[in-house]
């Protein structure tokens, strides 16, 4: 029988938490489901955790990739060997409530002219305990307005349908982000359900509290102008963008385009983070001419209270 719903779960070196992950979505009220097991290439006992889920339940399927091919990457590969009518993302430290898969399906065949759907969210430690809930904004015209404010799908809570819609691999640290403006853009209708239907782990270790802010917070910011470039001439210049000029920001060497360098130094009054300025006011220097943004910025990363002053200024806008 073909499955209605494919869960994808991308894996890298997940061995401490995959297991409960993969438990949750075999406790399932719905059970017509594959789960696709993406093993990113991991060096600990992933594998070997996954292939015994396997031998158990035959709705599991578990796809290795050579070598660590990043989240999205994995998505992909699992989109591109999805059966289901619907896709389900589900990270592997993450939880689904029971009801999940049931409470989403049910809504989309009720209600064929919304594409995606998410939820509310427990915000859960490393021993399962819940800090927090995340409770969703459900209403589409709201969500609409808010949209480009921040990111209000918990991407673990997302099931939507399988017209092939894939990440976009340049989108490091914010293809989920990119993924949910994209679908504004075109006009699909996305919202939430109130219910909380997933467990969001939240630890020190984790890919959002690990990886560099400023660069995260550039990618983010770069969805954004993709999504207001859709909007006024419906297209957008991802084909051109270079990631790298990004990834390399602390790198003097590596250029990058002055309008998200001048961004890149606005963050660091945000982060507090003088240090930062200072060094990206030299890269500045080394690409582009003395301009008034220069000077400004220069001044502020050379005095101390006025550093101090934007950025007490900047932590309440």
């Amino acid at each position: 029988m073909t499955p209605l719903v494919s869960v994808i779960m991308a894996a890298y070196n997940a061995e401490k938490h995959i297991s409960a992950s993969i438990e949750s979505v075999i406790n399932q009220t719905y059970a017509n489901f594959e789960l696709l097991v993406i093993n990113d290439g991991s060096s600990d006992r992933t594998q070997s955790i996954v292939e015994q889920f396997c031998k158990r339940d035959s709705r599991i399927k578990l796809i290795n990739n050579d070598k660590n091919l990043f989240v999205i990457k994995s998505r992909n590969i699992g989109i591109e060997n999805a059966k289901g009518k619907y896709l389900a993302i589900l990270d592997a430290d993450d939880l689904a409530l029971p009801n999940r898969l049931e409470k989403q399906v049910e809504f989309l065949e009720n209600n064929p002219n919304v594409f995606l759907i998410g939820s509310s969210a427990h915000i859960i430690d490393e021993n399962n305990t819940i800090c927090n809930n995340f409770i969703a904004l459900t209403d589409y015209h709201e969500l609409k307005r808010n949209i480009l404010k921040n990111n209000l799908f918990y991407h673990s809570s997302i099931l939507f349908r399988n017209e092939k819609v894939f990440y976009r691999e340049k989108m490091i640290y914010s293809e989920d982000y990119d993924l949910i403006l994209r679908l504004f853009s075109e006009g699909k209708k996305i919202v939430n359900l109130p219910d909380i239907l997933i467990s969001y782990r939240q630890t020190n270790h984790s890919l959002s509290k690990t990886k560099n802010r400023l660069v995260q917070w550039l990618f983010i910011n770069k969805a954004r102008e993709f999504y207001k470039e859709r909007l006024s001439i419906g297209k957008d210049s991802y084909d051109a963008f270079n990631p790298q000029s990004f990834i390399n920001i602390e790198d003097i060497h590596c250029p990058i385009n002055k309008k998200d360098l001048l961004y890149a130094m606005k963050i660091c009054f945000y982060r507090k983070d003088a240090n930062q300025l200072k060094f990206l006011v030299k890269k500045y220097r080394k690409y582009y001419p003395i301009s008034l943004d220069y000077l400004l910025y220069s001044l502020s990363s050379l005095n101390k209270n006025t550093f101090n002053l934007i950025c007490k200024i900047y932590s309440k806008l």
